[in-house]
């Protein structure tokens, strides 16, 4: 199968939006499906955490099939740095987003974690991080998916010189994928507004509500973003010449 066919599809773009919007309606379906979506180590966080897990695997199997076939398509060792960086990424914030399996395997807060705002085994959570004007994870992680996801593709799609330049050093999305992390950022806006009124589980704040179903969204397109990129490199493999090339090694 073709990967790079599937962000051709309207039908591909159709079944996302409605799977991002679903998670947005569940924000009014009452106290019983908010208690099973919402909370701590129930389905937004766990489906973010499996799709930062997917998203890694795909991406060390990317970094995996670019080193070996290096001398074919001749790709830049600082290309095959981004996608170790993504696998990395992925990984940690995995991990990051189950605290590490604190909760699932009932381990102990260690003291070096005391400033943890949350009482987590996690960094991000940290009062360093929370505290700061410009460290917060949030805006870290919203400032990544839109330069990668949404400015360099956008831009790369309007200037032709631009693309040939940043595609030597680094895997760009397709734009079809950054329109989804819009679409979703629309709809968690849109859902402050239109779900707040309908909301009554007191157990989690809506706001928090919205930002859990908001990232796990977010999370959930990186499989898809991964996916793309590993298309794109293996349509390079395919579209390399017959004789192997010795440039970028």
């Amino acid at each position: 199968m073709d990967l790079s066919k599937l962000f051709s599809r309207p039908a591909f773009y159709i079944v996302l939006c409605v799977y991002l919007t679903v998670g947005f309606i569940t924000l009014q379906m009452g106290d019983q499906v908010a208690a099973m979506m919402f909370d701590e180590d129930r389905y937004f966080e766990n489906m973010g955490a499996i799709s930062l897990f997917i998203a890694a695997g795909i991406s060390f199997y990317t970094l995996y099939i670019s080193w070996k076939n290096r001398r074919v398509t001749g790709i830049f060792w600082g290309r095959q740095l981004i996608y170790l960086g993504l696998a990395l990424l992925f990984f940690v914030g995995g991990g990051e987003e189950i605290s590490w399996g604190q909760r699932i395997f009932g381990i102990e807060q260690p003291e070096i974690m005391a400033t943890n705002t949350q009482d987590e085994l996690n960094v991000h959570n940290l009062a360093f991080f929370e505290n700061s004007e410009f460290l917060k994870a949030d805006d870290i992680f919203n400032i990544f998916w839109f330069g990668f996801a949404v400015i360099v593709p956008a831009v790369s799609l309007v200037f032709g010189w631009f693309r040939n330049l940043a595609s030597k050093w680094m895997p760009i999305v397709h734009w079809g994928v950054g329109l989804l992390f819009l679409f979703n950022y629309a709809m968690a806006k849109a859902a402050k507004t239109l779900f707040a009124s309908s909301y009554s589980f007191d157990l989690v704040p809506f706001v928090q509500a919205v930002q859990e179903v908001k990232e796990s969204n977010y999370e959930f397109l990186f499989i898809f973003l991964s996916l793309f990129i590993l298309a794109d490199l293996l349509a390079a493999i395919r579209a390399a010449p017959a004789q192997p090339s010795t440039a970028g090694t």
